[in-house]
């Protein structure tokens, strides 16, 4: 027989609680911890799970991020890449479209000469002087369009063209001067001996006769010479300009060091001599002929012609000398204010060459117009007869008609007055006639009346 305790419970007023309903209670609050356990560990695995696809999509959604990021500087990058390159397409089309009509005005003028090939012997050496400004338009203008690599070549041709212009513009004006025969230059020279200069010594060894033998003798060696100093041009500045091309092929007298006298012991710097002193001796040959003959030439205007060939030459390279310098300095500027810059780009990422190579694209164009009005075909025909007008806007003829109105507007005035005073004068001379003939009149019956 099973033996039964009693318990007194304060809640059931001291009445006994059997031993199996406490089992009972115990056994349920087991179970509810149990449950409680298990909801909350199906609770924990619920999050986790929860967790686990929350990071799973922040991972996707950031990795959408990265990749839209990189989309995005992808297409940042073509599109700039897009811009630059239609910019340069720009550029190069508005180069292009200047060297396309130096050669047509060049060609235009070429064949009104050739229509009006009266003088040869003169005509063929314009002809080569025109060559001058479509040679430096399409060698620039291929620069732009080549890799550099092919750049220095490209020059090497325009300073050997550079310097035949030289020597040709001498062969014309010993061409117009003696009209195809050297012997008549000769002559023209000899009576202009009194203010000739005595030629170089060291050229000595190519003067037959010695000039001091006769006027003709030294009016002879004085044109040798003038031709050997534009002719050794023609020779130094391509032979110079391929020295330099070559040492920087080969990585001679590279500016890496820190020495600022170093270019002074390099050999572009003596190279950079022999072009100067070549560049000196043509010139100074040039000039002694033009002031020899000057006003046996001054018909054709040499000094305009000059100027123009000049222009090109001196005019480009001042030009890309300035523009090297500005571009130098604003780089170190822009260096200087922003170290952290990337780019390492100035001038919009174009070099001070290709700035150069843009703008004789452009000037070429009013070289070949000039070339046109100082070289006309016109002026080797029979007959012809120069005016030196010199090309304008019409200012001074505008103005001589202004004067000639208002010339016009003063002598109808003055006009105008003599007439008044003419027929005031008339009125007077009429009054004092009437008064004349009353008197005479009044005289008259006075003496009938005696």
């Amino acid at each position: 027989m099973e033996q039964e305790f009693e318990q007194l419970s304060p809640r059931s007023g001291g009445k006994p609680i059997s031993s199996s309903s406490g089992g009972r209670w115990t056994v349920v609050g087991r179970s509810l911890n149990i449950a409680a356990i298990g909801c909350l560990g199906a609770a924990t695995v619920v999050l986790f799970i929860q967790l686990q696809a929350v990071s799973y999509r922040v991972a996707s959604e950031q990795q959408q991020i990265d990749n839209l990021k990189k989309q995005i500087e992808s297409s940042e990058n073509e599109i700039t890449y897009q811009v630059e390159k239609q910019k340069d397409l720009t550029i190069q089309n508005i180069a292009g479209t200047f060297t396309l009509l130096t050669c047509l005005v060049t060609m235009m003028h070429m064949t009104a000469h050739l229509r009006k090939m009266k003088q040869p012997f003169v005509q063929r050496k314009i002809l080569a002087i025109l060559w001058m400004s479509p040679i430096y338009g399409l060698t620039s203008f291929l620069s732009l369009l080549l890799p550099p690599s092919g750049e220095p070549y490209l020059m090497i041709l325009k300073d050997f063209y550079e310097s035949y212009v030289i020597y040709q513009f001498l062969s014309f004006l010993i061409a117009v001067l003696g009209r195809g025969d050297r012997e008549v230059v000769v002559r023209k020279l000899a009576r202009h001996a009194d203010h000739l200069k005595q030629p170089y010594k060291w050229l000595g060894c190519l003067f037959h006769p010695h000039p001091e033998e006769s006027d003709e003798a030294l009016a002879r060696a004085v044109l040798l010479e003038c031709q050997v100093l534009a002719m050794q041009f023609v020779f130094f500045r391509p032979a110079t300009a391929i020295a330099n091309f070559v040492l920087e092929l080969v990585g001679v007298g590279d500016n890496n060091n820190d020495n600022q006298w170093a270019f002074f012991y390099s050999p572009q710097f003596f190279i950079l001599l022999i072009q100067n002193a070549s560049v000196f001796l043509a010139f100074s040959g040039l000039l002694k002929f033009y002031h020899a003959v000057r006003d046996d030439l001054a018909w054709c205007q040499p000094l305009a012609k000059f100027l123009t060939i000049k222009a090109v030459v001196f005019m480009t390279f001042w030009q890309g000398l300035a523009i090297s310098i500005l571009f130098h300095a604003s780089q170190a500027e822009q260096s200087n204010t922003d170290d952290d810059d990337d780019s390492g780009s100035t001038s919009g990422g174009y070099s001070a060459s290709y700035i150069q190579h843009i703008i004789i694209c452009m000037e070429m164009l009013f070289f070949a117009a000039a070339h046109w009005c100082v070289f006309p075909a016109e002026e080797w025909e029979e007959g012809y007869k120069a005016t030196h007008e010199a090309p304008g806007f019409g200012f001074k003829d505008f103005g001589s008609d202004v004067g000639l109105i208002i010339d016009s507007g003063k002598r109808s005035a003055q006009a105008r007055r003599e007439k008044q005073s003419a027929s005031a004068n008339g009125k007077e001379g009429s009054s004092y006639e009437s008064m004349d003939a009353g008197s005479g009149e009044e005289l008259n019956g006075d003496r009938s009346l005696v």
